[in-house]
């Protein structure tokens, strides 16, 4: 092992300046008397075990260097003292300038030295996943927001461990040599990115900032994504840091853009927590308060209002003791809690006829829908055609939620009214089942993100855009996979073709995303 040297102790912010640092904890002074705020300082042990394989990567360049260029100058000398003819110069002078490692600029390049896979992990994530094409009007606040704080990830060392963790993590469960995504980079930059973080927690200062908000949102992406990959049960420890940040902060000092963004991903994990376990949620004035009139809110982040309510109002339902099929009810709470339940349905149905004109879902009849696709697996006699992914996911989004509330309708109305739910309910399965061919195309098995040769519906007289290939390989498995879950969960409601093809179809989505069933 190379020595290199005795390592610094100093802070981030004093290391770039090349300062003096007076090591005080847990901020120096210097960062405390400019008013900035103090990044904090590596680990002990992290300044001792240095990636060494950059000291040896930086000699090995060294020397190789000076090597490549006494060979150029050998070669060269050699060949100029040899050369006997215009022709033979000409030759050689070709010769040489074909082997010189230069390239015009004086850079020198080896092909003998590779890129990390850090690299290679976080190049993929980053264009796979954060700059690709979307909707923005289905932004919730989260990825979309990584490129304005890569400046950050030198100096913040819990928002650069956090992204090496969702990073190794979508590489591993891509790359067709790991297809695992809790490999060992995973587990090995998860517990960096707790041990920071727990670092960070101690410093008031770190607690209010954009970067560990969005560190702790990273996380919990993270858990959704392993839960989901390995049919886990989800926990969720990240959605509950995330709430107690915000908490402690207060939504009335969240005023920046980028602060407001993020205030609307962790409404929107949330939400998710409590619609996914039925419990209310907290409805803290720090959390919902907006900081200000200019809130960027959208369609997709408007549902996430509606789907608290319901969240709650099922939460109530099951505090009083509604038994399924109760009907008549028998005290004026039942009687409140399905009159508001009535009011949401409305609510939901708004959402629907409010959307933009370019979101309504293109229905393409089966006799239109390529023999590829319908072999992998189409239940409907109709396709459902988005103008994006993303689209689509909220439209799911928004099925998945109307769907509890007629969940509670059908169970406490009288007979009448319970079959028109059950109905709803049902044709609500049929689209979502009905988008499965938009986000899965022909696939049966696993692929490369960019492979162009599957087969997806589209509008008859129009082709597949390019851009819904690698789009939807990233989120379209998915971004199903709570939609199924939810029509198994009102499996008491739908029809046996339903139930039969939801299941193959979950199947078919651990088949491709390569899911290990852990339960």
């Amino acid at each position: 092992m190379p020595y290199t040297g005795k390592p610094s102790g100093a802070c981030q912010i004093c290391k770039q300046r090349h300062v003096k640092c007076d090591e005080t904890r847990p901020a120096c002074l210097k960062c405390i008397k400019a008013k900035r705020i103090c990044p904090g300082y590596i680990e002990g042990l992290d300044l001792v075990l240095r990636d060494q394989n950059q000291v040896a990567k930086a000699g090995a360049e060294r020397r190789q260097k000076a090597r490549a260029q006494k060979i150029y100058l050998n070669a060269s000398s050699s060949a100029s003292l040899s050369a006997s003819s215009s022709r033979s110069e000409s030759s050689t002078s070709s010769s040489s300038s074909a082997s010189s490692p230069f390239t015009d600029d004086g850079l020198i390049v080896y092909s003998s030295l590779a890129e990390s896979r850090d690299s290679y992990a976080h190049t993929f994530f980053v264009s796979a996943y954060v700059l690709g094409p979307r909707d923005i009007r289905t932004d919730h606040g989260f990825l979309e927001l990584l490129p304005y704080l890569f400046d950050k990830l030198p100096s913040d060392p819990v928002l650069s461990s956090s992204l090496a963790v969702l990073c190794h993590c979508y590489f591993g469960a891509w790359n067709p040599s790991i297809r695992n995504a809790e490999n060992f980079e995973v587990q090995q930059s998860y517990s960096k990115a707790l041990s920071a973080l727990r670092y960070a927690l101690k410093n008031p200062r770190h607690c209010v900032t954009d970067e560990l908000l969005m560190a702790v949102c990273i996380l919990n992406f993270f858990e959704y994504t392993t839960s989901a990959l390995t049919s886990r049960p989800r926990e969720d420890h990240h959605v509950d840091g995330a709430t107690a940040l915000v908490k402690q902060r207060g939504s009335k000092k969240m005023k920046s853009d980028l602060s407001k963004r993020l205030l609307i991903a962790v409404r929107h994990d949330i939400v998710n927590k409590a619609l996914s376990r039925s419990k209310p949620v907290d409805d803290a004035p720090e959390i919902w308060d907006d900081p200000s009139e200019d809130m960027p809110y959208n369609p997709a982040t408007s549902l996430d209002f509606i789907g608290r309510d319901t969240a709650n109002l099922i939460a109530k339902a099951a505090e009083h003791g509604l038994p399924p099929n109760s009907y008549p009810l028998d005290n004026q709470i039942h009687t409140n809690i399905l009159l508001e339940a009535e009011a949401l349905d409305a609510r939901y149905a708004q959402w629907a006829e409010e959307v933009p004109t370019e979101w309504l879902p293109f229905s393409v009849p089966r006799d239109s829908i390529p023999q590829e696709v319908l072999d992998a697996g189409v239940n409907n006699h109709y396709c459902h055609i988005y103008s994006h992914t993303s689209v689509c996911s909220t439209w799911n989004a928004w099925r998945v939620q109307r769907m509890r509330i007629l969940g509670l309708l059908a169970d406490y109305q009288e007979i009448e009214s319970k079959a028109d739910a059950i109905l709803h309910i049902q044709r609500l399965a049929d689209d979502i089942h009905a988008s499965i061919p938009y986000m899965l195309g022909n696939k049966v098995k696993p692929g490369g993100m960019h492979d162009m040769d599957y087969v997806y519906p589209s509008i008859p007289g129009h082709s597949v855009p390019a851009s819904h290939y690698p789009t939807a390989a990233a989120y379209g498995g998915l971004n199903l996979w709570v939609p199924m879950r939810a029509i198994l969960d009102y499996r008491r409601y739908m029809r046996g073709d339903q139930i039969l093809f939801t299941v193959q179809q979950f199947h078919r989505i651990m088949k491709l995303y390569d899911v290990r069933n852990s339960q």
